[in-house]
């Protein structure tokens, strides 16, 4: 492995540049990860994903995060699809299943082969600001892992891959860890019983 394939980049535009290929052409790093400033429309999208393709000389991870809700860098290209938090409170888990499926459709459709979710931390009903509201998949690690656990397996059905994350203990923090480097007083074992 060349050191560059450690490396997951971000490209500053919504269209790849004469600097910026040059330097992928050099790097040539893992991959790539697209932001809301990336993406315009449908079709740049994808334009986009196969020009960064187009300078590697290995398939790169191409990677977005696209969990639903608030978290949709793909809402410019449609309508933003239900969150977590809102799929959970229907209790249907075939609605979670699909929402995985839809998810990795949609995108394969724009070349993206690894999406940065689920979220993986216990639902915290409290006054917290920390990002993750209406993020998570329940109140109970059951429940997480059952309606997180279906979303990965048929979002990878259709040829996506996925990263957990937002482990358990994020959703104690008191502010956005975004901003401000948040403190969580809770003991390791007070964690696990939640």
């Amino acid at each position: 492995m060349q050191p560059g394939h450690y490396i997951i980049m971000g490209v500053p535009g919504t269209e790849l540049d004469v600097v910026t290929a040059r330097l992928i052409r050099g790097v040539q790093p893992g991959g790539f990860i697209l932001f809301g400033r990336n993406i315009k429309s449908p079709a740049q999208v994808r334009k986009l994903v196969d020009d960064l393709r187009g300078e590697m000389r290995h398939e790169p991870i191409i990677t977005i995060d696209q969990e639903g809700g608030r978290v949709s860098r793909l809402r410019e290209c449609g309508a933003e699809p239900p969150s977590a938090k809102q799929l959970a409170a229907r209790n249907d888990l075939r609605l979670v299943e699909r929402h995985g499926a839809l998810t990795g459709e949609l995108l394969r459709l724009f070349g993206f082969n690894l999406d940065l979710c689920p979220v993986l931390d216990v639902s915290f009903q409290g006054d917290t600001e920390n990002s993750l509201k209406n993020r998570t998949w329940g109140e109970t690690p059951e429940e997480v892992v059952l309606r997180a656990g279906a979303f990965n397996r048929t979002m990878r059905g259709q040829g996506v891959l996925s990263c957990g994350k937002h482990f358990p203990g994020y959703s104690r923090a008191a502010i956005d860890p975004h901003h401000e480097l948040p403190t969580i007083t809770r003991s390791r074992a007070e964690l696990e019983l939640e």
